[in-house]
């Protein structure tokens, strides 16, 4: 079976827009396949889906909070557009089979895909689950708080496929997806891949079950992903409410419950909790101004800004002295709230405003708890390739020497893709440094910022490590090698072509590409 060529240009178009993740930064190989997406696409829509070989993704441990981390994952681009592809063109048979959003039970991920590549409508979802949380516990003595342990890491395949089933998917992408799900896993039967955006229509559809449950119990709920608000007017029923999601949760699909943050709660103390977490609850004036105007020009599911639509005067507003002042403010307090210096990185992330690098490279070392949040915040400052860059270079360089940063991949390709997207930062000759001990992921950066400051010699030595490379840094090569004079790239790169599988369709458009560059 194969896809609708409609389907893989809208594939093409969401991870150009939308990257393929919004954990990792966008990969190279992105802009080439959308500056040639017509040929691509009729490359693509010749594969038989339900034969397809999935490419090897890339697998990083990501921390959530200081000691707590997650495995995230980034498929091979080819493989992102194809997975986007299929959810685009089947994923109505999903959402038709969920719980309509007029009930106002289920509020994120819903399926909606706009002709710009974004797939769901999640405008503002986060505060309408716990507006509707709020409006709904007026009329409840008792509120009870679950949260499902692992969800993703521990969603069973075989729910994924009886699912598909009932959803009605064609049964080449169902085996198709089922393959995808085998290979990410290494055929380990939990579990779905964390990252790819496309994948949380799949984790949606696993919950389909669970939530039918919860409705033919006569249960009144709101949920959120893998949190679930559950209401009664009986401390009785609130403990057997939590037993019987449990129960539920254990027999579809033995998942089970985060203890430490199962709760229940009187009407007065989960109003409370829903309005803290409606509310802003700014550091200060010029906080909640950079808030106003985040909500006003904020759309999709993701709180990016899909383009440059705020004001001058808006912007003002994130200015490197106003950031300096709000981070300063929360870092002086007696014990700093990292939890509201989290949300504020994400914040500078929906904008991808350079604006706090220079600040973070200072201060490194009081928003360590943080880190998770900074790093996602310099990938989306190298994702927007912002040309108002600052020459902070040396300090990022100190900070990839660091004990912390030094001992994990995703802190220093976090700091990396900065130097892939602009030769502002300089000091190409100390990441060149890093290319000889450096993990096969750090080579793919080093060699990709080489590619950014044009540095042929030095790449010109790394030809004969290609075969030796992986997948990735192969690629990193390939694009490199644009920097070659003509005849010397054109001879090596068809030399490669050459020995390339039928099937390696990215290596060859990326060699097309760069002989032509």
């Amino acid at each position: 079976m194969k896809l609708d060529k409609e389907s893989i240009l809208w594939g093409i178009e969401h991870v150009y827009k939308d990257s393929d993740t919004d954990l990792f930064p966008k990969p190279a190989e992105i802009n080439i396949i959308y500056n040639d997406k017509e040929h691509v696409s009729s490359k693509l829509e010749n594969i038989d889906i339900s034969n397809y070989t999935w490419k090897p993704c890339r697998r990083f441990i990501i921390p959530k909070s200081d000691l707590s981390y997650r495995v995230a994952t980034q498929l091979d681009p080819l493989d992102s557009i194809l997975l986007a592809a299929i959810i685009y063109q089947f994923g109505n048979k999903i959402e038709s089979k969920r719980v309509p959003t007029e009930e106002k039970k289920v509020f994120n991920y819903r399926f909606n895909p706009s002709p710009d590549g974004y797939f769901y409508s999640d405008y503002d979802s986060w505060n309408q689950f716990w507006t509707t949380c709020k409006e709904k516990a007026q009329n409840y003595k008792f509120t009870v708080y679950v949260d499902i342990a692992d969800f993703y890491n521990q969603i069973y395949h075989h729910t994924i496929e009886n699912q598909l089933i009932n959803c009605g998917f064609p049964n080449p992408v169902k085996k198709s997806i089922m393959n995808l799900l085998e290979s990410v896993t290494q055929r380990v039967s939990r579990g779905i891949p964390i990252g790819p955006h496309s994948v949380h229509l799949l984790a949606e559809m696993s919950l389909i079950p669970v939530d039918n449950s919860l409705i033919t119990r006569g249960i009144e709920f709101c949920r959120y992903s893998d949190d679930i608000v559950m209401f009664c007017n009986d401390s009785i029923e609130a403990h057997k409410l939590v037993y019987e999601i449990a129960t539920i949760l254990d027999r579809q699909q033995r998942l089970i419950l985060q203890n430490q943050k199962t709760k229940i709660y009187s009407k007065s103390d989960f109003i409370e909790v829903c309005e803290e977490k409606i509310k802003d609850n700014p550091i200060d004036k010029i906080e909640e101004d950079m808030i106003c105007i985040l909500k006003e020009y904020t759309t999709g599911g993701y709180g990016a800004i899909r383009s440059k639509m705020i004001p001058e005067e808006g912007m003002k507003l994130f200015s490197e002295e106003n950031i300096e002042n709000v981070l300063n403010k929360y870092l002086q307090q007696e014990e700093p709230d990292f939890s509201r210096i989290r949300w504020f990185f994400r914040r500078l992330s929906m904008l991808g405003t350079p604006n706090a690098i220079r600040y973070v490279s200072k201060k490194f070392s009081s928003l360590i708890p943080a880190i998770s949040d900074i790093c996602r915040y310099f990938i989306s400052v190298a994702n927007n390739q912002n040309e108002k860059m600052y020459d902070v270079g040396e300090e990022l360089i100190n900070l990839l020497n660091t004990g912390i940063i030094r001992g994990n991949e995703y802190f220093q390709i976090s700091i990396l893709s900065l130097f892939t997207n602009t030769v502002h930062f300089n000091h190409i000759h100390k990441i060149i440094e890093m290319y000889r001990n450096g993990s096969e992921n750090i080579k793919r950066e080093v060699i990709l910022c080489a590619n950014i400051f044009k540095k042929s010699d030095w790449l010109r030595e790394l030809k004969e490590e290609y075969p030796r490379l992986d997948n990735w840094s192969q690629r990193a090569l390939l694009i490199a090698c644009k920097n070659f004079p003509q005849d010397e790239k054109k001879f090596y790169l068809q030399g490669i072509k050459t020995k390339l599988n039928s099937d390696a369709i990215l290596e060859k458009i990326i060699i097309n590409w760069a002989i032509k560059s």
